[in-house]
């Protein structure tokens, strides 16, 4: 064979082996380019799924949190005892959990004639002695008025459909929710929205307003409870048992702040004669007025009780028996002006009362309530229609 023939040979075969290395390195390369943008693919995937999952992790704490603070809340609610107290968690709650811009929670009066703000958040100060829904006809009830006497919940469009007038342009609430429970109505929830309510927060809403009514029913439950046990059935004052209780605790707040505190026992003059004359039916609608008047003398840090029969007994706190007998003897003038009633014929009526004090006359309340019931002793035979303090008796030696 030619030489040259078999140098070309050759040299074909060198290139072709190299073009074979160079496309086997190419292939490699981009194999390794590839895998590497693969890996780096991959990674900003993972990257991506882990700050997603950071942000999923944040987003369900941020709901547990809620859901933890709305749970507790309504235990809150729930175990509360008073109306008051139950109105401010509902306000505080719906707060916390929806995005509102006014708060209102109205509850009905005793004779469920009216509603008046209880709680409330975002409002006005000077509006809310003013926002008060009449619910006689001749009123325009407003949402507020139409959700509490229909016990449904009452919006934007309920409003329109039914044509009802907005009593005051102060306030017009986006949604009212009523609170009841069975057939027994107590108040409404009434909320002005920054933003339209979704699905959510309205069965949130129905939510509370639902165990808000339950906790209303419970607490009025048990206060006709609590008013049946401290109160005296005809004249509707505290009886004897409350009274004592109560004086154990101002007479421990006494000793504790070194205050005065005084005892009046009232006796009616010449009851027995007036049931003789007028009967017992009548005996017992003056012993329901003269509570209804002593009522209205006395000031709310006073506690006044029926005592038994035609006796009543009242306690002064921080104030002693002098002061206490001054405050007493303005009642019996103001009595004196009263005529009762029978027939044709106007009676007058007069009381006895005797006062003592701690501490001059007792450290404990047995004792104070024998002073005064000497004292009152001592004004009955004094001629009656007078009052007394307390005077030891000074032994002759």
């Amino acid at each position: 064979m030619d030489i040259s023939i078999f140098i070309q040979i050759i040299l074909g075969l060198v290139v072709v082996g190299i073009v074979i290395v160079l496309i086997s390195s190419i292939s490699g390369l981009k194999k390794k380019t590839n895998e590497i943008n693969q890996a780096d693919i991959l990674a900003d995937e993972l990257d991506r799924q882990k700050k997603e999952n950071l942000h999923l992790k944040d987003e369900l704490k941020k709901i547990n949190s809620v859901d933890n603070i709305f749970f507790a809340s309504m235990i809150r609610l729930a175990s509360r005892l008073k109306s008051e107290e139950i109105a401010k968690e509902m306000a505080g709650l719906l707060l916390n959990c929806l995005d509102a811009k006014e708060i209102a929670v109205f509850l009905s009066d005793e004779g469920g004639k009216r509603l008046n703000i209880v709680a409330q958040h975002g409002l006005n100060e000077d509006w809310i002695p003013r926002l008060v829904y009449e619910l006689d006809e001749k009123y325009d009830k407003g949402k507020v008025g139409i959700c509490f006497e229909k016990k449904l919940p009452i919006g934007e469009r309920e409003f329109t459909i039914l044509g009802i007038q907005e009593p005051y342009p102060i306030f017009s609430p986006d949604i009212c929710y009523p609170l009841f429970y069975q057939n027994k109505k107590f108040g409404v929830i009434a909320i002005t929205c920054k933003e339209n309510l979704g699905e959510r927060e309205r069965n949130l809403l129905g939510v509370v307003s639902g165990i808000a009514g339950v906790a209303l029913n419970n607490t009025r439950s048990f206060e006709d409870i609590t008013f049946t046990a401290h109160t005296d059935p005809l004249t509707k004052l505290y009886n004897i048992g409350y009274f004592k209780g109560r004086f154990i605790d101002e007479l421990d707040r006494a000793k504790r702040f070194q205050h005065n505190l005084s005892v009046a026992i009232i006796d009616l003059d010449r009851f027995k004669t007036y049931n003789d004359t007028y009967g017992h039916q009548a005996g017992d609608q003056l012993l329901i007025q003269l509570a209804h008047i002593f009522k209205k003398h006395f000031d709310k840090t006073d506690t006044l009780a029926r005592y038994g029969g035609d006796e009543f007994i009242v306690m002064c706190p921080e104030i002693n028996k002098q002061e206490a007998a001054k405050i007493i003897e303005v009642l019996l003038r103001d009595l004196e002006m009263y005529d009762f009633t029978r027939g044709k014929e106007k009676v007058k009526v007069t009381f006895s009362a005797g006062v003592s004090s701690y501490p001059d006359d007792g450290a404990n309340g047995a004792e104070l309530i024998k002073m005064a019931d000497q004292a009152l002793y001592g004004a009955k035979g004094a001629g009656r229609n007078i009052v007394q303090v307390y005077r030891p008796k000074i032994e002759k030696i």
